[in-house]
């Protein structure tokens, strides 16, 4: 039977993954990192909170208990270097880690992980294989028609966000009638879209395309969408979403698929 540790951040994420793995009684043990704010039902369940350098100490204590399989669930803020307090387990792997923090770019700090949870024996889970009904498919999912122009800006926005993917930069952009309007960098996907809000036309339809990134790494770091990503498209204006088909988290799918009806909001699988 697997034991599963989840490296566990914030957001309804892993709720919805520790309701799955409770429902297929699947046993799991959460490790949580300071300074990363988490549900209060998740303090609940089987955790231990932990500073950063302590990790790999407690997963080899896991590993002994009988746990060889990791998924990471929820919004993992990036460590600073200075809160990073290493034990004797982390601090040979220090140099390493900092360098990779220094050169910048999620793909790099998570694949380092990913490869180093590989090495010391865990296996890292997809989440598409854990919670698959959370992922929607390819074309058009609702029943909203959409134009020649709608699917000409997608193939647009996909053709950009495929270009700049190599510099690790962002997964969105917002697009209206061949204009780009803003491309997601350090300020987030809903910084850009309400900062889109400004300069759209209201008389034509926008989309907001968030895609993986090429030779994204979709253990770690899958494009998501919640509930809040369509409300703050509705508010700022934006008629609907394009997402990467069956690599897209879709949180609270049910809702969303709702909330896409109840405003006349499209969703669009690439």
């Amino acid at each position: 039977m697997k034991k599963i540790v989840l490296l566990t951040g914030g957001g309804d994420l892993p709720l919805e993954v520790i309701k799955k793995l409770i429902n297929k009684k699947i046993t799991f043990f959460c490790l949580i990192f300071e300074k990363n704010p988490v549900s209060k039902t998740i303090l609940k369940k089987n955790h231990k909170l932990i500073n950063f350098g302590k990790i790999i100490s407690e997963l080899l204590e896991l590993k002994n208990l009988g746990f060889n399989h990791v998924a990471l669930v929820g919004n993992l803020k990036r460590p600073s270097i200075s809160d990073v307090k290493p034990d004797l387990n982390s601090v040979k792997i220090i140099p390493k880690f900092a360098k990779i923090l220094l050169k910048g770019g999620d793909n790099n700090l998570l694949n380092f992980c990913i490869n180093y949870l590989n090495n010391i024996g865990f296996n890292v889970l997809d989440l598409r294989k854990i919670i698959p009904e959370n992922f929607l498919s390819s074309g058009n999912i609702t029943k909203i028609n959409l134009s020649k122009r709608i699917i000409d800006d997608i193939k647009k926005g996909k053709t950009i966000l495929d270009c700049i993917s190599k510099f690790d930069i962002g997964q969105s952009l917002v697009i209206q009638s061949g204009n780009v309007i803003g491309i997601e960098a350090a300020q987030g996907t809903d910084k850009l879209i309400k900062d889109s809000h400004n300069y759209l036309n209201k008389n034509e339809k926008s989309i907001l395309i968030k895609l993986a990134k090429v030779k994204q790494n979709l253990k770690a770091d899958l494009p998501t969408i919640g509930v809040k990503t369509l409300k703050n498209c509705n508010k700022s204006g934006i008629s609907g979403i394009a997402y990467s088909a069956n690599k897209t988290l879709f949180i609270n799918k049910q809702e969303i698929l709702e909330y896409c009806k109840q405003n006349n909001m499209f969703l669009y699988g690439v």
